[in-house]
């Protein structure tokens, strides 16, 4: 019996020392193996964008590596940085000069991360809410036809891409119909990447107006860099923008190389001559440029060195504009303005493409607005604003807006 047992604490004393050893050495040679795969991983992404922005240049490639152990310290202490950064995103961050640029640029990354990531669960959550949603039981008598947008319906359903088709073919009627109008797109080297940015967005906004109306213009795009931050931006808003069909003339040449220079008309805020009605043989210019840093009067001295003929919107004539706003109007705003300036050659009807918020009419309504238990007239208020405009009030005003549409009408 002695001998039973003993054999029995012997077995059950080595019993948890073979096992447990054995296990642990899984586990930490499991765990070991998964990181080090992970930090290979990295390593090669790193690499890879180290070798695809340096192209072996020492100096630049200390640089990136300082800026990507900069956002690994912003991520691990908490702070706004996106958790994936594209080789253009690091591209961006190295011309960036100072460490308050570059947050905010993260910052702003960041932020469309989270916006994308809040869309697409927004999405998944929608989806799953129609699949566990009961059918509706409408049904009065079980032969009865249900109408709806998953179920029958009297009219034929237009489609999103037919509308888009439509359009495009409405523009390319204009290619071979339309009347021209160039866009210049050589400012870029005077703008920063955030409004070439705005530029690409306003031009995008440009081009849906444009092909929505019932007489579009035949737009070019002239000096066009291909390689910058302007077109690159603008074929991520329009992904079929190099396709051979779509309608939209891009050039890397100037306007003079393409049309006769007598033709040309470049519209500038900034000379003397207005234009007094839409000219049917001229082929107007507008400046494709978005001056938030600089407000040097660029296209006037464009207009000047190529030597044509400028004009500028007859905006005093027709609009009280609010002390401290600017004349320089978007790209989208101004074809608009053409637009319906060439099929109505109503002045005041196409000026309405015009944000409310630079006109007086705007600000003195927020002013009475604000002072609404001043108990303060119009002319009261306005009489207030004498101080920072030059105007006399606001009867002194209509009688100039009425004087100045005779004259123009007379000119006509």
């Amino acid at each position: 019996m002695y001998c039973i047992r003993s054999i029995f604490t012997l077995i059950k004393r080595h019993q948890p020392i073979t096992a447990i050893p054995k296990i642990n050495i899984l586990k930490t040679s499991f765990k070991s193996e998964l990181s080090r795969f992970y930090s290979k991983v990295i390593e090669d992404e790193s690499d890879n964008i180290i070798n695809e922005l340096c192209n072996g240049d020492p100096e630049q490639e200390k640089k990136l590596r300082i800026l990507m152990l900069e956002v690994e310290v912003m991520r691990q202490d908490g702070r706004c940085a996106p958790n994936i950064l594209l080789s253009k995103h690091w591209q961006h961050l190295m011309q960036l000069e100072t460490r308050n640029q570059r947050t905010k640029y993260l910052l702003y990354l960041w932020k469309t991360e989270k916006s994308k990531e809040n869309q697409k669960a927004k999405k998944e959550a929608r989806r799953k809410q129609l699949e566990e949603m009961p059918p509706e039981a409408n049904k009065e008598y079980p032969d009865d036809i249900t109408y709806g947008i998953s179920e029958r319906s009297l009219f034929l359903r237009i489609r999103d891409q037919s509308i888009n088709n439509f359009d495009n073919y409405r523009n390319l009627q204009a290619i071979i119909h339309g009347l021209p109008i160039v866009i210049d797109c050589s400012y870029e080297d005077y703008m920063v990447y955030r409004e070439a940015v705005n530029a690409a967005k306003q031009m995008t906004f440009l081009f849906g107006d444009n092909r929505i109306h019932r007489d579009p213009f035949n737009i070019h795009l002239c000096n066009v860099n291909t390689e910058g931050s302007f077109m690159k931006q603008l074929e991520k808003n329009i992904p079929s923008l190099k396709e051979s069909w779509f309608p939209l003339n891009i050039h890397t040449k100037s306007y003079l190389d393409i049309f006769p220079k007598e033709r040309l008309v470049y519209l500038t805020p900034h000379c003397r001559e207005e234009l007094t009605k839409f000219d049917y043989d001229a082929v107007y210019i507008v400046g494709c440029m978005v001056d938030k840093v600089n407000n040097e009067p660029l296209s006037l001295a464009k207009a000047k060195r190529d030597g044509i003929k400028m004009a500028k919107l007859p905006l005093d004539r027709y609009l009280e504009w609010a002390p401290g706003s600017k004349k320089n109007l978007n790209i989208n705003h101004m074809i608009p303005i053409l637009l319906d300036l060439k099929s109505t050659g109503d002045w005041e009807f196409s000026l309405r493409h015009i944000p409310r918020r630079k006109l007086m009419e705007t600000k003195i309504l927020a002013m009475q607005k604000a002072l609404k238990n001043t108990q303060l007239s119009k002319d009261e208020v306005f009489n207030n604003f004498k101080k920072y405009s030059n105007l006399k009030g606001i009867s002194s005003f209509k009688n100039r807006r009425s004087s100045s549409r005779k004259s123009l009408y007379d000119d006509d």
